[in-house]
């Protein structure tokens, strides 16, 4: 094998370990950027999920409040009905179920709202976390197919470099064929 063979091969091999090592390269930076959308995704829906509890908590305290202004109402119509030497019936009675209906509507419809901001939340969180798991396996197909792609271009380089050697050293047999020596000792022919 010529030096010129030699080279054109080595470089060919050079050349198809840089594709390789460039595809490697690439898998490996999809999985660390995989893992850090997953992370984030996670920490994100972690936050979510907090504040869906602290909502809980604050409907939890609304509740106990309005638990507590419903006691005090009924206590405070039943004192002043009392006062007024009237019984608890009638018209006063009327007037307390219905003030007492009105405030468990609106304990209600507080409640309601403090569950769909829950809901909301929590659904933020679904959400955020479906989201970095299609990232990340984006980005993880990414690097798999960047890392395919520099092993198929290394394969290629290297054949690509084995049949250029190879028909580089075919032509210079061909021509050394095809040279005629004169009778005055001269060669002449093609590629000489």
């Amino acid at each position: 094998m010529g030096a010129m063979t030699s080279v054109m091969l080595a470089m060919g091999a050079v050349s198809a370990a840089t594709s390789v090592a460039g595809g490697i390269a690439q898998k490996r930076e999809g999985e660390a950027n995989a893992q850090a959308v997953r992370s984030e995704s996670a920490y994100n829906a972690g936050i979510y999920r907090q504040q869906s509890g602290m909502v809980e908590q604050q409907k939890n305290l609304k509740a106990a409040q309005d638990d507590r202004k419903i006691r005090f109402v009924e206590g405070k119509h039943t004192a002043m009905t009392a006062a007024k030497g009237l019984e608890l019936s009638g018209s006063p009675m009327a007037i307390l179920v219905d003030t007492m209906t009105q405030l468990e509507m609106d304990k209600a419809i507080t409640g309601y709202n403090y569950d769909m901001e829950k809901y909301g939340l929590e659904s933020q969180a679904q959400s955020t976390e479906r989201r970095g798991y299609t990232l990340a396996s984006q980005y993880r197909s990414a690097g798999r197919n960047a890392m395919t792609a520099g092993i198929v271009s290394g394969i290629s380089t290297l054949a690509m470099s084995g049949m250029s050697a190879a028909a580089s050293k075919y032509a210079a047999t061909a021509a050394a064929k095809t040279a005629i020596n004169t009778s005055a000792g001269a060669t002449i022919g093609a590629g000489v």
